[in-house]
């Protein structure tokens, strides 16, 4: 019986999803955003999103308000929790990152610091979950009026 490569290929590729893994991923995706006039829009007008940023896009293991250092707002100097990932936005603003199902802390690098686009209730950094085979589509938004 002749040997074909095909089936080798077809069987290397299939094998590991008949034992019950997958070759999908998960992450987060998504664009940054800086809006630097937070006024209110003309009556009958739609509000601005912003405008794209390339920044670095950093996530951490989850973590709370007790671990940035020095914060004043939504900016803060750093944050003592464990770094899991980094990437760098396009000038599109666009990102995305494969990361391992769980719960993670996302901020944003901006002026000299760290800045943290939403809390999670009282005292959570911006938390995001990553679920098995799920890509987390998330638009970030930096507002230059909330950083001193």
């Amino acid at each position: 019986m002749r040997n074909h490569p095909f089936r080798s290929v077809l069987l290397i590729c299939l094998a590991p999803m008949l034992m019950g893994f997958c070759f999908l991923t998960q992450g987060i995706s998504g664009h940054v955003l800086l809006e630097i006039n937070t006024v209110m829009p003309l009556k009958g007008s739609a509000k601005q999103k912003g405008r794209p940023i390339a920044t670095m896009v950093y996530i951490y293991e989850a973590a709370n308000t007790n671990q940035l250092l020095g914060q004043e707002g939504n900016y803060a100097k750093g944050i003592e929790a464990r770094l899991i990932k980094q990437v760098r936005s396009n000038n599109a603003g666009k990102f995305k990152l494969r990361l391992a199902p769980g719960k993670y802390s996302i901020v944003l690098g901006y002026q000299e610091g760290i800045y943290i686009p939403y809390f999670s209730g009282n005292t959570g950094v911006a938390f995001i979950e990553v679920s098995k085979h799920q890509f987390q589509e998330i638009d970030l938004l930096i507002i230059a009026s909330s950083v001193n």
